[in-house]
């Protein structure tokens, strides 16, 4: 009853402040406006890779190099990636400069007689700084290339030996190798040839923009309770105060920061499910009964959290930098920016400790894909964070008031 008594008296402490307001019904509104604007080019494509731009050199300017331009403007799928601008060097320059290109790719003079002869004369990729992942992609691609078109000289130098060792006429000897050059080349630089393409599902098989719409619920959760749980911590010394002569115990200092981290949240994901739903034009296309479930358990987590962080014995401020750290931690490492399929190594360790991440999958397995397999695994896992932060709360309130 204690535990009750003291949770309706940090709430009211809580809603007298006006801060209190703002963040329940601006705050939500507000930042969801602004990741909805920032996030707009990610949730309209497929990839977290922006498409970008190369200007291609042409210095042999050949019926060959020409012909391997035209085939790298005319690859659909390479075109949604990249678009080859066909400019001159000093153009080339002036765009990488301006930072209007990713890099710059220059075809040397003489290069398909250079594969007809085995002369060596490769071409240049010149990186943009500003861009070093873009950059780097495409240098890569280009040095996939230029292995296959040194096999290619390697091919055509032996055709054309065995031809004249045949004593064909010379003609005939030019005319092969220039076919040959031509199905080297384009063979070499064919993108399909570059790499293996396999398709995975980076965005746990739902579209980017329902992917960080869960993204933005989780974070804004996070951002509530970090605050409720300063604005329960400046009050909490006043109340105290007058509850010490009542001999409130530990389970209940620690139940009523509970439920007072549980009641805003609640409020405020209410909040955030409505902007959601006038802002923009998602629907539940799961389970409405395992959303709710899974709903519920989010604040519950969330709300165990930071009942943890307000049960450290340490000063306020360094207390508020650890659970501002956190959320940074959840937000990198925690499937909120980047979907798990990015992480390898440490990263998905880490990212597979965040309780964030497996918010996530529930939330998303639930909501928009009906999948009973992962939520009962993540729901387990939840479960297993949520009486570990609990009972540590509950020990940590024993040692403050020892």
């Amino acid at each position: 009853m204690r535990a009750f008594t003291l949770a309706q008296t940090q709430l009211k402490e809580i809603f007298r402040q006006p801060i209190t307001w703002v963040v329940l019904f601006l705050m939500p509104f507000a930042l969801i406006g602004f990741l909805l604007y920032g996030l707009e080019n990610v949730i309209k494509s497929e990839s977290l890779l922006p498409s970008f731009e190369v200007a291609v050199v042409d210095k042999d300017d050949s019926p060959e190099t020409r012909l391997l331009i035209q085939q790298f403007q005319d690859d659909d799928e390479l075109q949604a990636l990249i678009t080859f601008r066909t400019v001159n060097e000093e153009k080339a320059q002036g765009l990488l400069e301006e930072n209007k290109i990713a890099a710059i790719l220059i075809v040397p003079e003489g290069f398909a007689n250079g594969i007809r002869y085995g002369d060596n004369k490769p071409v240049t990729v010149i990186g943009n700084e500003q861009r070093p992942f873009q950059s780097a992609l495409f240098q890569e691609m280009m040095n996939s290339a230029a292995d296959l078109v040194s096999a290619a000289q390697s091919g055509v130098n032996t055709i054309y030996d065995y031809l004249k060792e045949q004593n064909l006429s010379h003609s005939y000897v030019t005319e092969v190798s220039d076919q040959m050059i031509l199905e080297f080349t384009t063979f070499a630089f064919g993108r399909d040839n570059m790499f293996e393409k396999e398709k995975i599902k980076s965005f746990q098989g739902v579209t980017p923009f329902k992917y960080y719409s869960v993204s933005g619920f989780i974070f804004l959760l996070l951002l509530t309770g970090l605050l409720t749980m300063s604005l329960t911590s400046s009050t909490n010394t006043r109340i105290e105060e007058r509850l010490r002569t009542f001999g409130v115990s530990s389970g209940a200092h620690v139940f009523s920061g509970f439920a007072t981290q549980f009641v805003i949240l609640l409020m405020h994901a209410i909040l955030i499910i409505a902007a959601l739903w006038i802002l923009t034009d998602l629907k539940v296309t799961g389970h409405w009964g395992w959303s709710f479930v899974v709903f519920i358990v989010t604040i519950v987590v969330i709300s165990a959290w930071y009942t943890f962080l307000s049960n450290l014995p340490i000063a306020e401020g360094i207390r508020v930098f650890i659970g501002f750290i956190g959320i940074v931690i959840f937000a990198a490492g925690g499937s909120l920016i980047f979907p798990e399929s990015y992480y390898t190594g440490f990263l998905e360790w880490l990212n597979l400790s965040t309780l964030t991440h497996w918010i996530h999958i529930s939330l998303v397995h639930s909501i928009f894909i009906e999948n009973e397999d992962v939520l009962f695994s993540s729901l387990v896992v939840l479960g297993g964070m949520t009486g570990p932060l609990l009972f540590s709360s509950y020990v940590l309130r024993q040692v403050k008031q020892s």
